[in-house]
């Protein structure tokens, strides 16, 4: 059991303009579409960071990120600020489905849900609170239940039972607490995950105390940027009330409403390579930033920020007949990528999007590691000076810099 308190009140109070009930989108045909509340506010909510260490025990160090499903609103004409989120009316479950990047075939028969494709480290989470308590003079407790659960990647198939990892948090409002975003980060070790897998947050009715229910709930991002591929989340999340929550039923539960969004989830592991970019040279307005936290980071600008961070991979495939792959990934704060990589890819060139500066990871003598949670690590540190990204320091470079010389962004 895990557990926080938020002890400022004060420091937890925005300016609360409207509070209405919104939808996300018209949902496809067939599905059923589900209220979100959406909530405007006059300046920034108040962001609070927690982390947590699991029941798993906490794994050493920050691993880069396998999924990163973080964008939400942002700042409108008017000034305003808008984010929407998934409440916990009637204790109901709210789960969300999460595909990640791995060479599994495509799911006509459905994905293997006992192959592991990653290695869980750790997670964030973003729970959205407006007005959580009825009795404002009160302390109250929100304890979740979180839940890993296999799935096979086919609509409407049920998650499968038992969960691979589980996990309960309690936390506190103190008295007064009015609107707050609370971004909540658990660690744990080697937990390995299959492609295709649901997390089910569901309240505890029981221990939960002095909480307004339909007050507080997941936060629901834009689906984007997603797996370590950049493909987007699948876009829907999912609730349900008991007993037809994942966790009261054998063998795992088809969710009846299929709400269009998805939630505010942020993953940290590795697959069975892991890349580090040296960057240390670089002054630090030029270095890369946790991409968890540009949403939230009112000191800087959010795309000029991101675009450290985002970098082209071309990955050589030397298997039979030889081709090339490209396509986009990110890196973390620490110049970490992680990819799933089999044996038939002779190399990895990652290049940035904001300089064309690029290094290049090859395949090790005795191939590439096959373990998810012991993969093949590299660092690789870039060649700074080289502008146009050509491979070399030359002239070129040199009338690169003359000629933007006194210019600023």
């Amino acid at each position: 059991m895990k557990g926080f308190t938020l002890l400022s009140a004060v420091a937890l109070t925005t300016v609360l303009s409207s509070v209405a009930t919104a939808q996300k989108s018209v949902p496809s045909a067939g599905l059923n579409a589900e209220e979100a509340r959406t909530v405007v506010l006059n300046q920034l909510p108040e962001i609070r960071h927690i982390d947590l260490s699991g029941d798993f025990q906490p794994a050493s160090g920050a691993n880069p990120y396998i999924y990163l499903q973080t964008m939400v609103a942002r700042w409108s004409d008017a000034g305003t600020y808008a984010f929407s989120y998934a409440p916990f009316t009637n204790a109901r479950t709210v789960g969300d489905d999460v595909v990640l990047m791995s060479s599994t075939p495509d799911p006509g028969a459905g994905y293997s849900t006992t192959t592991p494709v990653a290695c869980l480290s750790g997670f964030t989470f973003a729970i959205a609170a407006v007005n959580p308590l009825p009795d404002p003079s009160s302390q109250g407790t929100l304890r979740l239940n979180i839940a890993f659960y296999p799935w096979n990647g086919l609509f409407g198939t049920a998650a499968a039972a038992p969960a691979i990892a589980t996990e309960s948090v309690d936390i506190t409002f103190a008295p007064n607490t009015t609107t707050a975003v609370i971004l909540v980060t658990l660690s744990a070790q080697n937990i390995q995950l299959p492609k295709a897998f649901w997390i089910a947050f569901e309240p505890d009715q029981i221990n939960s105390n002095n909480v307004n229910l339909a007050n507080i709930g997941p936060v629901i991002s834009n689906s984007t940027p997603g797996s370590v591929s950049l493909l987007p989340g699948r876009g829907y999340f999912r609730s349900a009330t008991p007993p037809t929550a994942f966790t009261t039923v054998t063998g795992g539960s088809v969710f009846t409403t299929i709400p269009q969004g998805s939630l505010y989830l942020a993953l940290r592991g590795t697959h069975n390579f892991v890349g580090t970019i040296d960057m240390s040279a670089l002054s630090s307005r030029a270095q890369p930033q946790d991409p968890l936290l540009f949403e939230f980071d009112t000191g800087t600008d959010a795309e000029k920020a991101l675009r450290r961070n985002l970098v082209d991979v071309e990955v050589v495939n030397d298997s039979g007949t030889p081709f090339i792959s490209r396509f986009s990934t990110y890196i973390d704060e620490k110049g970490q990528f992680t990819l799933p990589v089999s044996n038939a890819i002779a190399s990895i060139t990652i290049r940035r999007w904001d300089n064309g500066l690029a290094v290049t990871f090859n395949r090790p003598a005795d191939g590439w590691s096959t373990d998810v949670c012991n993969p093949t690590t590299a660092t690789a540190q870039m060649t700074f000076g080289d502008v146009n990204g050509d491979g070399i320091i030359d002239d070129a470079d040199l009338l690169t810099v003359l000629f933007g010389f006194g210019n600023i962004e």
